[in-house]
């Protein structure tokens, strides 16, 4: 079966319309929660390194 081609204006539907653009966008997307989860892990790291030093947990 056969994709019909998108004729509208949304701007976004007309972006998904094509496979190239799809795969483009599925990297950026995999890009940003890459560095997404890496802020989070750096950033927990930051906070027990911080409340060992200053808090006297351990």
């Amino acid at each position: 079966m056969k994709k019909r081609k998108y004729r509208g204006t949304d701007p976004f539907k007309r972006l998904l319309n094509n496979p190239k653009n799809i795969e483009r966008l599925y990297k950026l997307y995999y890009i940003i929660s890459l560095w997404v989860w890496f802020a989070v892990v750096l950033g927990a790291l930051i906070f027990i390194v911080w409340a060992v030093r200053y808090l006297g947990i351990i």
